[in-house]
């Protein structure tokens, strides 16, 4: 191997060697380019007067003192470079992710308030055993916040003509407040009204469903 193929070696292999060690987390700046800028001033110099010192002079010693400088300045310059950038180009730190937002708490004294609602038999508006007690438990609520209003919506199944539904509907709504009223619940606090077959939660094609769609809803206002 010749001598210039020996000093390139060297160069990839210290390149190389610079580059595994830091590079990867460093931001080139401007030590990188002023170490490059006096490794090529120093190299260049530094190779031309050796180059120019070990042979006798002339035409031929000046184009080899010229070649000699111009690889010392190629060679010293990506060595300052590497070797600027490693020493003190500032390192990239990590972004910090940001925390996810955090919900704010509920304000003191706040409470969500649920109200269940009640279902019926069919074609009827009257109020089943089962149904007095979830509204039993409704007025507990209602008295505990005093301040909330209350919709009642009445609802029906698909069976019978939509007019008939509708008043059905309204007749389950009139008797869950004349129910609420009657234990206490001020009538301001209540509005009502029906919705008829419009509104079905279940398929009313199964006994299971047009069951479900038979009911009362009661709606915080």
């Amino acid at each position: 191997m010749t001598k210039k193929g020996n000093m390139n070696a060297v160069v990839c292999a210290l390149a190389v060697a610079l580059l595994a060690t830091g590079c990867g987390h460093r931001r080139w700046g401007m030590c990188a380019l002023g170490g490059g800028l006096l490794g090529a001033t120093a190299g260049g110099v530094g190779a031309g007067v050796i180059r120019y010192n070990s042979q006798d002079h002339g035409v031929a010693s000046d184009r080899t003192t010229a070649a000699a400088s111009a690889i010392g300045a190629a060679t010293g310059g990506i060595i300052g470079a590497l070797l600027g950038h490693y020493i003190c180009d500032p390192i990239d730190e990590p972004v910090a992710q940001a925390a996810p937002p955090v919900e704010p708490p509920p304000a003191p004294g706040t409470e969500i308030v649920e109200l269940r609602g009640t279902h019926f038999a069919f074609d009827s508006a009257r109020l089943t055993p089962e149904g007095e007690a979830i509204l039993d438990q409704a007025i507990a609520t209602l008295e505990k916040h005093p301040q909330i209003n209350v919709r009642i919506e009445g609802h029906t199944d698909s069976i019978g003509s939509e007019a008939y539904n509708m008043k059905l509907g309204q007749r389950r709504a009139d008797a869950v407040e004349s129910y609420l009223v009657s234990h206490g619940i001020s009538a301001s606090r209540l509005s009502t009204v029906s919705y008829g077959e419009s509104r079905p939660v279940a398929s009313n094609d199964t006994e299971e469903g047009r069951a479900q769609n038979r009911r009362t809803e009661l709606i915080v206002q």
